[in-house]
């Protein structure tokens, strides 16, 4: 039975434990972790939950984690939930938090971890009864259905951190560096930020020629490919200059 540390609103552990099953304390909280980890092609790990889960049974597709066991810090869970689960040692050394909540409903503290790791699928080992599959897939190709994918339609700490996910993961396909349009003039790229509005990758980048203005573009759109006479090619790549 696993023993859990009991904490306050403001993560302040208490002189309190409580066992799995057992009714949370009013005014305590114990711990969560979730780990996301994002590929150098810019591509995060999901793993297919078995369906015999008692929690969301009917969501499939969702982060590696768990609860904190007594004793435990966050990042030492982190690192324990992904190696029962998926069969290798998290890099904790390429980590860090990039969401943090407290659940009054369900009585726990969420801590999310975003991780820049490489791992082959094959290469990993599922705990049974836990895991079914995983798989590496762009943030903006998540599946709005169906139902086994609801958890990214209405968890809210998962919408809440998903605009960030996206433009990391954008900032490894998209590199900072100079660019050539094909249509032949030069850009430098400067960075990435979100849309205030739509929250979706933007690509901030300038003109290497003529007045040298700053400009904006969809993160989406820049690595398209277009037809020129009857030939696709990159609407930008990078260059070595």
């Amino acid at each position: 039975m696993e023993k859990w540390n009991l904490y306050d609103a403001e993560g302040r552990l208490l002189n309190q434990t409580m066992y799995r099953g057992d009714k949370v304390p009013a005014g305590c909280y114990h711990r969560v972790v979730e780990a996301i980890f994002l590929n150098s092609r810019g591509e995060m790990l999901l793993q297919k939950r078995s369906p015999h889960k008692k929690l969301y049974p009917g969501i499939l597709w969702y982060l590696t984690g768990g609860a904190v066991l007594a004793g435990e810090s966050v990042e030492e869970a982190c690192i324990r939930e992904v190696k029962e689960e998926l069969g290798f040692v998290p890099d904790m050394e390429k980590a860090r938090l990039i969401h943090h909540c407290v659940v009054d409903g369900l009585g726990f503290i969420r801590d999310v971890f975003l991780i820049f790791q490489d791992m082959p699928i094959e290469n990993m080992h599922f705990q049974q009864d836990e895991v079914d599959d995983a798989l590496w897939l762009y943030p903006e190709d998540i599946p709005s259905e169906p139902a086994e994918w609801q958890a990214f339609s209405f968890m809210p700490h998962l919408k809440e951190v998903f605009p960030f996910l996206w433009l990391e993961s954008m900032r490894i396909r998209i590199p900072c560096g100079v660019y050539r349009h094909y249509k032949g003039n030069r850009y430098l790229v400067t960075g990435l930020a979100l849309h205030s509005e739509t929250e979706e990758p933007m690509v901030i980048y300038r003109a290497l020629y003529g007045t040298q203005e700053t400009w904006v573009r969809p993160a989406s759109m820049w690595n398209e490919t277009v037809t020129v006479k009857g030939m696709p090619m990159h609407r930008f790549q990078i260059t070595d200059e």
